[in-house]
């Protein structure tokens, strides 16, 4: 099987860090998976709260992956198409919009993560309760985004995308190996 690839904007300050404004989006940005992001007709409002470059990939709280149209460039050119996108307005401190950015929807599939992968237990108060060590796609369609059907708000993508993007040196983007993600709650 491949080597898959958490995939993320980084988390580094001197990239630019936006605030979602929740009301743009609505029941969107609680509760949909990056798939459901897809379907999202409104405008995501982000504001820029600190930082002092603008990147790739544009951190926010909300965990939506905002990217620059050159990303979008890069996939479509390359031929990865497990994709959708949707409208975002990202506001620097100024107010005025940064153009060029987009909100980034993943199609591809993964089905579960494997479940021997994860650890059921019950915690001493009661509660229903699991720990994940490693993410590995179970029912995979091959494309190079994609998403887990139990963890819907983590990108995952394949060593194509990641060699992709660091020959074309794109900004503020963060890979981790797949089979060291956890969840140790």
């Amino acid at each position: 099987m491949p080597r898959f690839y958490t995939m993320s904007a980084g988390i580094a300050t001197k990239y630019y860090f936006a605030d979602v404004d929740n009301s743009s989006m609505g029941e969107a940005l609680a509760d949909w998976s990056y798939r459901q992001l897809a379907d999202f007709k409104g405008r995501a409002l982000l504001r820029i709260e600190k930082g002092t470059t603008l990147g790739d990939f544009v951190d926010n709280g909300a965990l939506l992956l905002v990217v620059h149209d050159r990303v979008l460039r890069i996939l479509e050119s390359n031929g990865i198409r497990a994709y959708a996108t949707f409208d975002v307005v990202l506001l620097d401190r100024l107010g005025e919009e940064l153009p060029g950015y987009r909100g980034l929807a993943i199609l591809g599939r993964g089905g579960p993560n494997d479940p021997s992968l994860v650890e059921h237990y019950v915690t001493k108060r009661g509660t229903k309760s699991r720990r994940i060590f490693g993410l590995r796609p179970t029912e995979w369609d091959g494309s190079d985004l994609f998403l887990l059907d139990d963890m819907y708000r983590v990108a995952l993508a394949t060593e194509r995308v990641k060699t992709l993007f660091a020959k074309e040196k794109v900004t503020n983007c963060l890979f981790e190996p797949a089979e060291g993600f956890k969840i140790p709650f």
